[in-house]
C-alpha cells in the first residue's frame, strides 16, 4: 500500500508546468480554494474508489473528510502549497504508476466543476453533506459493492 501524499505528489509530478494543479483561487460552494487543491484531491478520491472497485482494497490507508466541495484529505488541503512547491519525483510501483497514469489521462480534460459534481454523487459524502462544517470522515469501505458498480465501465476502457 501507498501513502496519499506520494500519490499526490506523483500526480504533480504529472504536470510540471502547473496546468491542472495551478493555484488559481475559485469560490464554489461559499469556499474559496485553489482550483489545483480541489483537483487534486478530487484525483485522490476517484483513485482510491476506482482502485477499490478492481482490487476491494484501498490503495493508501489516509482517510477522506466530506467537505463542502467533495471528499478531501485534509493534510493534503492543509499542505498544498508545500508539495507544490517542492516538485519531487516520487518511487511508487510500477503497476501503481500504470494506474495512476490512466486515472490521470482520464481526468485530466475534466474541470474542477465536473470533479466536484462526480464526487458530489458518492454515496457516503452524499450521507455525510448536511454535516461537511465538521468534516466527518467517510468510511468508502461500507460502498465498495456500489464502486464495483458505479466505476466498471470506467475500469473497462482504461482497461486497468
Amino acid at each position: 500500500m501507498v501513502k496519499a501524499d506520494d500519490v499526490a505528489k506523483y500526480f504533480l509530478s504529472k504536470d510540471k508546468d502547473r496546468v491542472l494543479f495551478n493555484n488559481n483561487i475559485v469560490e464554489k460552494n461559499n469556499r474559496k480554494s485553489y482550483e489545483g487543491n480541489i483537483r487534486l484531491n478530487k484525483y485522490l478520491f476517484l483513485s482510491q474508489v476506482v482502485y477499490m472497485a478492481k482490487y476491494g482494497k484501498k490503495l493508501f490507508n489516509d482517510n477522506f473528510v466530506a467537505y463542502d466541495n467533495g471528499p478531501v484529505i485534509k493534510e493534503i488541503v492543509n499542505n498544498y502549497s508545500i508539495i507544490t512547491a517542492r516538485n519531487e519525483q516520487i518511487n511508487l510501483p510500477s503497476k501503481i504508476k500504470t494506474f495512476l497514469d490512466k486515472i490521470y489521462i482520464a481526468l485530466e480534460n475534466a474541470t474542477y466543476d465536473e470533479l466536484i459534481e462526480i464526487t458530489h454523487e458518492d454515496p457516503e459524502w452524499i450521507k455525510l453533506s448536511d454535516n461537511t462544517y465538521n468534516a466527518p470522515i467517510m468510511n468508502l469501505e461500507d460502498n465498495i459493492e456500489e464502486y464495483k458498480h458505479r466505476y466498471k465501465g470506467l475500469i473497462e476502457a482504461l482497461k486497468i
